[in-house]
Parts: structure tokens; C-alpha cells; sequence
């Protein structure tokens, strides 16, 4: 980044935390500067600025909610960890295995969630977006029922703690504010959940599933959106991206294509990935596989062949039928429920198809050995932005603003670079 929009983005920063001027309400419009008053981001990771499997401070200003207030001169309190952060993100490039902290990838990093927020931090701020959240935890769940969930994490409770104050759920904690804006960005883990390569469709929450369909779906999304429509407020509502648009996703015969590479990092690929079209979920299970032959010192034999009822990381053709028809659903709903409120709405999937453009062919060498491997827009966990796909995701959302409620607010586009450009040692 050149260092003249780098002082043009502090600058910004520094306008947008002073609060809003007279010049700067003529420039987006005095019904933005009025909606940005109050603005709550509802939302999971993405809401909450997760990159490289990990977030703090550092992340959570460049999340697209804040990027979006920015950009709108409004000022936007966030729940802002300190580092290491809660996961600690993983650090460039991946082949050192390592986190901000120093804790290994993959290893035990429940010490490395200490989620510790900055002094000054009064919750519930603007931002309550949770990582992992679904559209039931955004409306029921507090940080006291997610200390007695059965079988939560350690960051799930941790997290909960430092983003919602006691007794509220991040509807509720919207709510207390009295917002003038709110954006949804919910519906994700309904889904996100099947890059494991398991495909369990259930009806209600809480029990055993990878996918939640969407007759168990909406009735909670309903209720989340009953919440905004009784504050009066502004609202976007954003899509919910399908598993094919993550760019991470590669599809066996891609790793066939690359397999000549992969021997040197130890790794044999089967002839079941020649010609396969089953889509492997790469950040798992090739970095198990590059982990598994480092630690033994033999070669992996790795197959691109689906093993049914197991977290083999394997989307076959008929997965993915299944798990486009919930989103497609999903995102039905989701935009007839903006189109009847009047709400804004933010299709994603031209968003993130920029990733899918950018990412190039699949290279085991550029995955370990650079520090942009998935591409322009992506982060190191292969499924979270990075500072430019949150960008591009702000964007969106202000041209989707602009059109529902004639704002003026600004976009910032992002000059595509080349794998060359961000891979420059990597043949």
C-alpha cells in the first residue's frame, strides 16, 4: 500500500472518531449522517473482524462494519482485544506454523485465549458481532448460557464475555442502544460448519448438524428482524455466502495438476484426484497431510476420494446440490425480507467472486511460502478476508445504502494485483 493513502486512511480515522461536521453531512448526505448516529453491526465473524483464524484489535478496525462507519465519518466503538488476540491469527508465511503468539499450527492454544479487552472498553460498543455465531446465538444467547453450553470452547465463552455485557444477546444488546442503523450478517455458520465434509441437514438448533435448513432457519431470523423493525431503525441485510465461493476450496483434479510439487513437501497424491470433481477443503486437510508427513518422516498418500459419515474435508458434487439449495433459500428470504421492509440488501456472492477470480491456479508452494497464498482478498485461514476483501465488502454495503436510502457514502475500490505482485518469490 502506497504510503500517501496510508496517511489518507489515518487521516480518515482520526476525522471519523472526532465525529461528523457540517462539511462532512454534505459530502454523504445529511440521512446518513443521521442513520450512521447509532450504528450496530449484528453479524459473526465477518462482522467481528476475524482474519487469519484469529482477532484483535489490529483486525477488528479493519472489519467491514468499521471500515463502513469510516467511511461515513461516523465514529464506531468496538470491543477491542488486546494481542495476542482471541485466537491469536496466524502469522506469514503458514510453512513456519506459527501464530502472532508463538503458539504452534496446529497445537493447543487454549492459553493463547486470553481475550483480554483494552481498559476503556465500555460493552456493549457498536459491534457485536461474535465469531461462530448463528442466528439463534445472535438472539438468545448471552454471555452466561454460553458458559453452561454443553461442550463450548474455551474462545466461545471468552469471547461472549468480552463482546456482550451480562444478560444481553447481541439482539438485545442492539436493542439497549436505540440504533438509528443496523446491519445483519447472519445465517454463515448455518452453513460454514460443512467444510468439514460432513453434510448433516437438521431442523433445529442444538442438535447434531453441519447444516441447518432453512424451515429451522427462518422462523429465528424472523424474530432477530422483529428486534430491528421495533427500533425504528435503518437496516442492511447481508447474504449468506455458499461453500463455493470460499477460495480455499480447490477441486481434486486441481491438486492432480499441482502433484509434482507436493512431493516435496512430503506428500504423495493419489490417482483417484486426476479428473476428480470433488472439492477438498485445502487449509485442512493439506495441511494435515503436509503436518502428518513432516512428523512421521514418511510419505502421505493423499486421495481426493470422499469417505462418507467422516471429516475428510471432502464436498462431492452432490454435497455441494444440497448445500446450494439451503443458501439459495436462505438468501431468497433474506432479500424479500429487506425488499418488504425497505431495508437495504447486500449480495455478497459478486463480493466474494473477486477472491475466486484473483486466487489463480492451486500451488502447494505458494499455500506455505507466501504471505498472500489465497489470493488478493483472503486471509492465511483461507476462508476470512484480509483488510482488502473487508474493504471490498464496505463497499458493497455503501453502494447497497446508497441505492435503498439515496446516501452519498464514499467506496474505496482496491487496485488488483497479480499472483506475481503478491507472491514475488514464488516461480
Amino acid at each position: 500500500m502506497k504510503r500517501s493513502r496510508s496517511i489518507a486512511a489515518a487521516i480518515l480515522a482520526v476525522v471519523a472518531f472526532a465525529g461528523c461536521s457540517d462539511d462532512e453531512s454534505s459530502v454523504i448526505g445529511p440521512e446518513a449522517d443521521e442513520a450512521f448516529q447509532r450504528y450496530v453491526a449484528i453479524g459473526t465473524s465477518l462482522s467481528m473482524g476475524v482474519m487469519s483464524d484469529g482477532v484483535l484489535y489490529s483486525s477488528q478496525m479493519q472489519s467491514w462494519p468499521a471500515l463502513l462507519a469510516h467511511g461515513a465519518f461516523a465514529s464506531f466503538r468496538q470491543p477491542l482485544i488486546q494481542a495476542p488476540g482471541c485466537f491469536s491469527p496466524f502469522i506469514a508465511p503458514l510453512q513456519l506454523g506459527r501464530r502472532l503468539s508463538g503458539a504452534p499450527i496446529p497445537g493447543t492454544i487454549q492459553a493463547d485465549t486470553l481475550c483480554a479487552l483494552f481498559p476503556d472498553v465500555v460493552l456493549p460498543t457498536q459491534d457485536v458481532g461474535i465469531d461462530g455465531a448463528d442466528t439463534y446465538d445472535a438472539l438468545r444467547v448471552t454471555p452466561e448460557t454460553t458458559l453452561v453450553e454443553a461442550g463450548s470452547t474455551v474462545k466461545r465463552r471468552r469471547q461472549y464475555r468480552v463482546v456482550l455485557p451480562p444478560g444481553r444477546s447481541q439482539v438485545t444488546a442492539m436493542m439497549v442502544q436505540n440504533p438509528t442503523l443496523v446491519t445483519v450478517e447472519l445465517g454463515a455458520n448455518e452453513v460454514l460448519q460443512t467444510t468439514s465434509g460432513l453434510v448433516f441437514p437438521a431442523t433445529a438448533y442444538r442438535t447434531p448438524r453441519t447444516l441447518m435448513l432453512n424451515s429451522g432457519w427462518q422462523p429465528v431470523y424472523a424474530m432477530v428482524l422483529d428486534s430491528v423493525r421495533k427500533t425504528g431503525a435503518k437496516a442492511l441485510l447481508v447474504s449468506v455466502p455458499n461453500v463455493t465461493s470460499i477460495v480455499s476450496f480447490r477441486t481434486g483434479d486441481e491438486i492432480w495438476q499441482n502433484r509434482a510439487e507436493f512431493v516435496n513437501f512430503g506428500v504423495v497424491v493419489n490417482a483417484n484426484c486426476e479428473g476428480n470433481t470433488n472439492l477438498i477443503f485445502v487449509p485442512t486437510k493439506v495441511g494435515t497431510a503436509v503436518a502428518t508427513a513432516r512428523a512421521t518422516g514418511t510419505a502421505f498418500n493423499f486421495s481426493c476420494a470422499d469417505v462418507p459419515s467422516t471429516q475428510d474435508n471432502v464436498l462431492t458434487p452432490a454435497d455441494v446440490t444440497t448445500i446450494t439449495g439451503v443458501v439459495n433459500g436462505m438468501n431468497t428470504y433474506i432479500s424479500s425480507q429487506a425488499s418488504a421492509n425497505g431495508w437495504a440488501y447486500l449480495d455478497l456472492a459478486p463480493v466474494l467472486q473477486k477472491g475466486i477470480d484473483n486466487r489463480g491456479p492451486y500451488r502447494i508452494s505458494r499455500h506455505f511460502g507466501c504471505v498472500s497464498p489465497y489470493g488478493q482478498y483472503v486471509s492465511l485461514d483461507g476462508v476470512h478476508p484480509n483488510v482488502q476483501g473487508y474493504q471490498e465488502m464496505a463497499n458493497a454495503a455503501a453502494v447497497a445504502l446508497n441505492a435503498t436510502y439515496g446516501f452519498s457514502l464514499p467506496q474505496n475500490p482496491q487496485p488488483i494485483r497479480t499472483q506475481a505482485q503478491l507472491c514475488p518469490d514464488q516461480p
